[in-house]
């Protein structure tokens, strides 16, 4: 039957050309009347034949509008969206047919719905008399059922044509589907599916609530269906899991948002006790941490082994290595976009979490039920135990002291149904004392205000208004030399931005301001006795202010494109006293000529950048696509280390005068592929990405405190490539992950003199060029209420700087080193392991408990951190490894939900 009838489509084809029955003008409409009348007049006393079943087309409409057309344009109209087809037999015979393929697959989707348990929904919009479109644009806003907060990124999926979309950041969704019969599926994380039966011959809005799981008592097992992050269609972007993210081993059973990035592909570390993350061959200071729309400078505690973000506090993450969005800017390589979460508006609950080293608690409800919400969460430490035994050649730390606390606190209000005003707080502390009387600190203190608004159905805002202050503190206890060494910044944050959905097109457009106070150093004697100097160094004062837009719209069927310019603007202000060097000679303090004074608001120094960005994806058949993208982005903000790792005592450095604003340019390419329904995923990128003006230090700089950091700090260009594999198993009693990733990082920094070139202006690694990368996580379900977890994470040894000999001048040793990151530490490889036991599900519990029993580092390896140099009783410099945890941790932590 089916050959037959696509036999008759290809004979109907070859005759279309001839002039016949389907050229025939309609002039016998004179008034509404059904499509039945209208062939039958056609048939009445002439040559022309039409074979037609009047049930069929009783119920379509034609109207005096139609007199003008041809047969062949009036049937392909009033078929649109039906089940309806004509067939040609020859130039005065036509058949009315009737095609099932779209009815039988309708119905199958609903059964399968049905099957599953999934809630459907039914609607309908306009007669299939009033179809005059070739496709129906279906528009509306997912959102969480009981807080009503938006649900970005989740999926919606067409059966009849197997394509969808996501929601975009303030959870809105626009689609275009064939005129008739269809069934649209939502997908989120943690949600259940929501499947809405469709019949649609205009356009509609259809706004979706949609309910968290609840898991009861049954007979079957109840599978977590989604890989521990979730891919968008933006090339480079994930969205993180963050229920996965609490079940999976952790340092001393904590659940850890920054080293779950750092297993991401593309993605790494420097190593243990080192704080932020690298991204495809990017520093530390290129990645845009963001709070709730606020900006975080420092984003973990004791030094990168725990995050600072407690995860009963975060609602989503979403992040950002590739085709990065033109609403972000001011860092060169990522964007890590968190969210905090909303108090519940209907009920009070309780969360709270007991470890080894760190508690938490974390409280949620309604102030006024249906209106106003509050939330709020601490965490604090008692880890004084866990540095007492670390053992290490480098130093006896059993008179150390580590603390450390975060805080949350958010409360949301409804003004109305469009309108929603939330206010967030944030503080962490941390401190840190080595042996002997130096103690760190440093602090984060974020405030917030943010404004959500739907004008109408097309237009919405958000509007948000911040301060934020990170800095430390630097303490010396010993009488003669007691002394505070402090820097701070202090950030002020505003924002409007606003989406603007027009049919197939959905513009994003805004405006982002940052005014910057930087405190570079100030040194005070603590004692009277101290012989150490009083220095204030200059204040620094600068804004960063863009416009951006953007636009996505599906271009065809197989094509979606989003295309945006970001255009930042970027001043220095004094008061700031600029020195003037002699020229030709090399930039030393010794050459300098003379000095220009800047007064208070007086501009120094403005940088104006054009920041073009571009992602497409094309569908190359329902399972698979390719994606590009490509990104520019100015960075105006510099980290001032001559350390591999990020510490206390780094500096974060304006563009200026002297030091340019970097500007890196990235390009990605990537391949996805679902397999056997989505069960499996596999997924490839290639990038590449060239950054100008990066700073780097001279062989022996001086950093804190120095007032002429351009006669110390060179700029040059950095250049990065790779190719990042991931492989997903993304439900079943066994899930998990394998991402691999080859990358390359190198630097070139060459100047007019040989002192201000590095390794005599040859290329060399980054301090954070890793080649190999592999990260393996997965989960085995045992049962309803036990699983186990497990994480293997390799990377290649970072390359370090080593002295290849010695020699002595006036009885004194000198070491004579290589070049620049010339020589690797070992390679770095760890197995960390979790078993979870999880409370019962009954309807009736009051409370739910979960049990973590963690190991971190299970066969106990010495991983290296860095390798350090000693004189030997000859005064030949002697290599020693440093291992931060170079041996098993296990661990136990209980989490408690009360309902």
């Amino acid at each position: 039957m089916r050959i037959t009838f696509f036999g008759l489509l290809l004979l109907s084809s070859a005759l279309a050309q001839a002039q016949g029955i389907l050229d025939l003008r309609i002039d016998t409409v004179d008034e509404a009347e059904n499509l039945s009348s209208t062939l039958s007049k056609i048939n009445d006393g002439s040559k022309w034949r039409i074979f037609y079943l009047a049930q069929w087309t009783d119920p379509i409409l034609t109207e005096q509008g139609d007199s003008a057309k041809t047969l062949h344009q009036l049937l392909q109209s009033k078929f649109k969206g039906t089940d309806l087809d004509f067939v040609l037999m020859d130039s005065s015979t036509l058949v009315i047919v009737r095609d099932p393929t779209q009815a039988i697959r309708h119905q199958q989707a609903i059964r399968e719905a049905l099957k599953s348990q999934k809630k459907v929904t039914q609607y309908r919009f306009g007669e299939r008399s009033s179809v005059n479109q070739e496709a129906v644009i279906i528009q509306g806003r997912v959102t969480d059922l009981k807080s009503e907060e938006p649900i970005p990124y989740a999926t919606v999926q067409i059966s009849s044509t197997q394509s969808g979309t996501t929601t975009n950041e303030s959870g809105y969704y626009q689609l275009s589907v064939p005129p008739g019969a269809n069934v649209l599926t939502f997908n989120f994380v943690e949600y259940e599916s929501d499947v809405i039966d469709l019949i649609a011959y205009e356009d509609a809005v259809i706004n979706v609530e949609m309910e968290k799981k609840s898991l009861m008592l049954d007979e079957v097992i109840i599978e977590d269906k989604s890989a521990q992050v979730l891919s968008t269609n933006r090339i480079g972007q994930t969205q993180m899991a963050i229920p996965d993210m609490k079940k999976a081993p952790g340092f001393l059973g904590e659940p850890d948002l920054i080293k779950s990035v750092q297993s991401l592909p593309g993605v790494t570390s420097v190593g243990e006790a080192a704080s932020g993350f690298n991204v495809r061959g990017g520093g530390v200071d290129q990645n845009l941490i963001l709070f709730d729309g606020i900006p975080v400078f420092n984003s973990s505690h004791v030094f990168g082994f725990f995050s600072a973000f407690n995860p009963d506090g975060i609602r989503e993450v979403s992040f950002y290595r590739g085709g990065i969005p033109a609403e972000f800017g001011g860092r060169a390589s990522s964007v890590l976009d968190i969210k905090s979460k909303d108090g519940d508006l209907e009920k009070w609950d309780l969360k709270g979490g007991i470890g080894v080293i760190t508690s938490n608690i974390a409280l949620s409800g309604p102030l006024k039920r249906n209106k106003t919400s509050i939330a709020a969460s601490f965490r604090s430490t008692y880890s004084d135990w866990l540095v007492h035994s670390i053992r290490t050649d480098y130093a006896d730390l059993r008179n150390s002291t580590v603390q450390f606390y975060d805080g949350t606190l958010k409360v949301a209000h409804k003004l109305g149904d469009d309108t929603k005003l939330t206010f967030t707080g944030y503080s962490s502390k941390d401190g840190f004392r080595l042996v002997g009387d130096t103690t760190y600190q440093w602090h984060n203190l974020q405030f917030s205000g943010k404004l959500n608004h739907q004008f109408n159905s097309q237009l919405g805002g958000e509007f948000v208004a911040g301060v934020s202050a990170y800095g430390y503190e630097v303490s010396n206890d010993d009488e003669l030399t007691a002394s505070e060494l402090s820097f701070d910044i202090t950030t002020t944050t505003l924002k409007a931005g606003f989406n603007l959905d027009r049919g197939k097109h959905l513009t994003n457009f805004g405006w982002h301001l940052i005014h910057y106070q930087f405190n570079p150093g100030e040194l005070q004697p603590k004692s009277e006795v101290s012989n150490v100097k009083f220095i204030q160094m200059d204040r620094q004062t600068s804004i960063e202010n863009a416009f951006y837009i953007s636009d996505s719209w599906p271009v065809n069927d197989r094509i979606s494109a989003e295309v945006g310019v970001r255009l930042p603007l970027f001043i220095s202000f004094g008061p700031e006293e600029v020195f003037k060097y002699q020229a030709g000679q090399p930039m030393e303090v010794s050459s300098i000529t003379d000095t220009t004074s800047y007064g208070t608001f007086r501009p120094v120094k403005t940088y104006v950048g054009l920041e073009p960005r571009a992602s497409f994806r094309y569908m190359i058949d329902e399972t698979s696509s390719l994606k590009f993208g490509y990104n520019r982005i100015y960075q105006y903000l510099h980290l001032v280390t001559n350390s591999t790792a990020v510490t206390p005592v780094d500096i974060w450095q304006p563009s200026g005068y002297y030091f340019k604003p970097q500007r890196s340019d990235q390009v990605s390419l990537g391949y996805s592929k679902d397999l056997k329904s989505k069960k499996y995923s596999f997924s490839v990128e290639t990038f590449y990405k060239y950054i100008n003006n990066i700073l780097d230090f001279k062989d022996g700089a001086e950093l804190v405190l120095n007032n002429h950091l351009e006669t110390d700090l060179l700029q040059g260009k950095a250049y990065s490539y790779g190719s990042e594999i991931s492989i997903n198993k993304n439900f079943g009693r066994l899930s998990g992950t394998v991402n691999y990733t080859y990358s390359r990082s190198f630097r070139r920094v060459q100047g007019d003199f040989a002192s201000e070139s590095i390794n005599r202006g040859k290329r060399y690694p980054s301090n954070f060029d890793q080649p190999h990368v592999a990260n393996l996580s997965w989960k085995l379900t045992l049962s309803r209420r036990h699983s186990f977890t497990g994480n293997f994470t390799y990377h290649t040894g970072r390359p370090v700087s080593i002295p290849l000999s010695a020699f002595t001048i006036e009885q004194t040793t000198v070491a004579y080193f290589s070049g620049r990151n010339q020589y690797r530490i070992p390679d770095y490889h760890r197995l960390d392991l979790a078993f979870v036991i999880e409370g019962n599900y009954k309807r009736s519990r009051k409370w739910q408990g979960t049990w973590v029993f963690s190991v971190y580092n299970a066969y106990g390896r010495r991983n290296p951190y860095s390798v350090f140099f000693r004189p030997n009783d000859e005064g030949v410099p002697k290599p020693y490894q440093l291992s931060i945890i170079g041996t098993v941790f296990p661990s136990i932590s209980y989490n408690l939900k009360v309902f």
